[in-house]
């Protein structure tokens, strides 16, 4: 059991320092562009790509897992995390030798490196605590792995807070980190290679057909997750940049105020969270309603801003849908129609919504980059594009879902 305990641990840690190394890095987009003279849509564009790549790597490392090891292959991602770390840290190191088209290049070269690797950390992950905990259990767990995701974006904006006169430094640190918790995992994994048993092998047909009926099952609700994680794709990759041109301020401002926004953000959703826990149950309806409501009102209100105090006006706002959207399509991608079989709720489907998830934020972060790189449509066109797309999306889902009373059984985003 204790033994068991320490696993989780360490399982927990690395999804609190994924959670918060990415945090750091999207709060200091306007540093880093500022600095090494990397356009923030070529950054935003390299993060989409590797967001996109993270997306389809994701579930073949959690496959792998099943045969490697959960331990081992949670080095190998914590390893890309690494090499994408050192190399935005080499740009620094390197700022004033090298030439701005290598800078671009490492730049890219650090997401797709990412998303190659570094997308084993998350499903790998959960599977592993999911292996170390009995059926009954699997949602408590799940929980506690969310908060620990929820932490990370709390903690990565407080670090940039604290050591807000070196933003290399934080970047240094993190990559020395990740390296560290790389290589302890490494060193402690398992030297016994999991075998699968040749009568559990399942046909390729059989599985692709299987992820169909699933599709589905919950298409709606994998939509609106796909939808909604575009947005904060969005808000994670341009709102530096936006704070920027708004208040006429520099990258180093506008990376404080950014990790402000991100940390105020987190700790209201939080609240609110608790809150409908208390007063809406398992009354999901209510939840998307005022959630879809918030991000309409909220984005029209950031992206007509003119002050600091407007743009807090909105990020309140923003904080309701992302404190009560995220529970309700999570359950209702969980929720199993054919069967109740734990291993379809919390496996399958579940995989289901980190693409949705990973895609989602590949795409919004990818049409964000694309509109500022060519201005064809301008930035508030694309924000009230995805957030008025997310508001019709949950009027069609409520009005398709068969079950309206479905539990809300993830507590948490």
């Amino acid at each position: 059991m204790n033994n068991n305990k320490s696993k989780l641990f360490i399982a927990y840690l690395n999804t609190l320092t994924f959670s918060c190394v990415q945090m750091i890095l999207y709060t200091t987009i306007p540093y880093i562009a500022e600095e090494t003279g990397v356009v923030t849509a070529n950054i935003i564009g390299a993060i989409s790509v590797g967001s996109l790549i993270f997306s389809f790597m994701g579930p073949f490392w959690a496959a792998k897992s099943d045969k490697l090891g959960r331990k081992r292959v949670l080095s190998f991602g914590m390893l890309g995390m690494t090499i994408s770390f050192v190399l935005m840290a080499l740009l620094f190191i390197f700022n004033t030798t090298i030439p701005l088209s290598v800078k671009i290049a490492m730049v890219f070269a650090s997401r797709i490196i990412y998303g190659l690797l570094a997308s084993a950390i998350v499903p790998v992950s959960q599977a592993w605590q999911l292996d170390l905990i009995k059926e009954t259990e699997h949602i408590k767990v799940l929980t506690r792995n969310s908060m620990c995701l929820n932490l990370g974006r709390i903690l990565g904006p407080i670090l940039i807070l604290f050591k807000q006169v070196n933003f290399e430094f934080i970047i240094y640190a993190a990559t020395i980190w990740i390296f560290t918790l790389a290589t302890s995992c490494f060193l402690t994994s398992d030297s016994n290679v999991q075998t699968q048993n040749s009568k559990t092998e399942i046909k390729l047909k059989a599985v692709l057909e299987s992820w169909k009926i699933s599709i589905k099952e919950a298409l709606y609700p994998i939509l609106l997750a796909m939808i909604f994680t575009s947005f904060i794709g969005i808000i994670h990759t341009f709102l530096g940049h936006h704070l920027k041109e708004v208040l006429h301020i520099d990258g180093k401002d506008a990376t404080i105020l950014f990790a402000k926004i991100i940390l105020v953000l987190s700790v209201t959703a939080l609240l609110v969270q608790q809150l409908s826990i208390w007063l809406l149950k398992s009354r999901w309806i209510p939840r998307v309603l005022i959630g879809a409501s918030s991000l309409v009102i909220g984005s029209i209100v950031l992206m007509y801003s003119t002050n600091e105090q407007s743009i807090w006006i909105s990020i309140i706002f923003i904080s309701f849908a992302t404190a009560l959207i995220p529970p309700v399509y999570l359950s209702l991608i969980s929720n199993s129609k054919k069967t109740k079989s734990k291993e379809t709720v919390f496996g399958k489907k579940l995989g289901l919504a980190s693409v949705a998830h990973s895609f989602g934020y590949a795409v919004g972060a990818g049409l964000i980059a694309l509109s500022m790189k060519l201005h064809l449509v301008p930035e508030k066109a694309v924000v009230f594009f995805v957030s008025f797309t997310i508001m019709a999306l949950v009027f069609v889902l409520i009005i398709k879902e068969k079950t309206p009373a479905v539990n809300l059984e993830a507590k948490e985003s």
